[in-house]
């Protein structure tokens, strides 16, 4: 019988457990390996934090998809993969052999620009642990007395602004004074003028202090690159993605980055019988963003090439589309949204976002299937 094994429950490895209760593997050894019984849905903490939804809302249980698509979920921290000889090895010691390896980890923060800052910090990524540890800051005090810098200007770190704005807004004691550091690059990097000009405008009504220069941690100080400082009682970090440490010595052949090289299939470029998705890998092809959007959509494609692969049938490329629809909430129900050139605003585009998004969780079965 061969083992294939899903290591992490990243959004493209959700999409193929879905296919794999559609269609069950004959003759196959179905183990999915994670940390966490849940995979956090990233589209839906800015409205969590918002206050739009709860936690509930925005997770997803995996136990419950693995055994549905006829699999077994191992708990567990993958620390080492010798792709050599077709291993893993987890945090506790144990070493599990594969005929097939999917890797969808995702990626942690980059934090090297807070190298050196002692104060308090949070990253975006894991959610699980950022989940925990914004419950912590947001229940230590009176959020209208603390300063609260956001480190990173693209999506990500946008939403997570007006948030956090809009929640302190609807609390009694108020919104904390809030800076949104970019980067020498601006704000939203990856869209058009029009998408970066709405998207101002909502920054703007909010009182959200946008700066547009690099920032490094220095002791209890934040310096930025015109000579200025900033000291927070709290830096929430959405500063980009770095690999995990341990894809550096597995075998596997990676860029200049550490990311894992994959060919249009998602196929190792060094080792055929490892395929990788999301945001720990790059593709050698084309350059992809690290968003959620690619991983959601490489997953049906991901699925049949896994398949085919134990019966040694023909893969298929992820196409990606030229132009892809981005919707960015700002935090009071409404949200900007882009495809391409062009931008819209307004209390439908969040309609739209909240539909998108209610229905690519409740998409997911919650409890065990008897």
């Amino acid at each position: 019988m061969k083992r294939l094994v899903l290591m992490g429950a990243g959004h493209a490895h959700l999409i193929v457990l879905q296919h794999l209760r559609k269609s069950r593997l004959q003759g196959v050894e179905l183990i999915v390996v994670t940390p966490s019984r849940w995979q956090y849905y990233s589209g839906m903490i800015p409205g969590w934090i918002a206050g739009h939804y709860g936690i509930e809302q925005c997770r997803i249980e995996v136990e419950p998809l693995v055994t549905a698509a006829g699999g077994k979920l191992m708990m567990g921290s993958v620390v080492a993969v010798m792709a050599d000889h077709n291993q893993i090895r987890l945090a506790d010691g144990q070493i599990m052999s594969y005929d097939f390896l999917s890797i969808d980890v995702g990626a942690k923060t980059d934090l090297t620009s807070l190298t050196g800052y002692a104060g308090q910090v949070i990253s975006i990524k894991p959610l699980e642990d950022f989940h925990q540890q914004w419950q912590q800051f947001a229940a230590s005090g009176n959020l209208a007395e603390k300063r609260l810098v956001i480190m990173g200007g693209g999506a990500a770190g946008v939403e997570l602004a007006m948030a956090v704005a809009h929640a302190g807004q609807q609390a009694v004691t108020g919104a904390p004074h809030m800076t949104l550091i970019t980067g020498s690059q601006g704000l939203l990097p990856d869209f058009g003028q029009c998408m970066r000009r709405l998207t101002s405008r909502q920054l703007a009504r909010y009182g959200i202090d946008v700066v547009e220069l690099r920032a490094t941690g220095a002791g209890q100080v934040l310096s930025l690159s015109d000579g200025r400082s900033l000291v927070a009682d709290l830096v929430m970090a959405v500063t980009g993605s770095v690999p995990f440490s341990f894809l550096s010595d597995c075998g596997l052949e990676t860029d200049d980055s550490g990311f894992v090289l994959v060919n249009a299939r998602h196929q190792s470029t060094s080792h055929p019988k490892v395929f990788a998705a999301g945001d720990v890998c790059a593709r050698t092809d084309q350059a992809l963003s690290r968003s959620g959007v690619h991983a959601v959509r490489a997953g049906p494609v991901l699925a049949a090439n896994l398949m085919a692969a134990m019966e040694g049938g023909s893969l298929a490329a992820f196409k990606p589309r030229t132009h892809t629809l981005y919707l960015i909430a700002c935090g009071d129900k409404t949200a900007t949204g882009s495809y391409g050139p062009f931008a819209v605003a307004g209390k439908w585009v969040w309609a739209l976002k909240d539909r998108i998004d209610r229905g690519f969780v409740s998409g997911f079965p919650r409890r065990l299937e008897k």
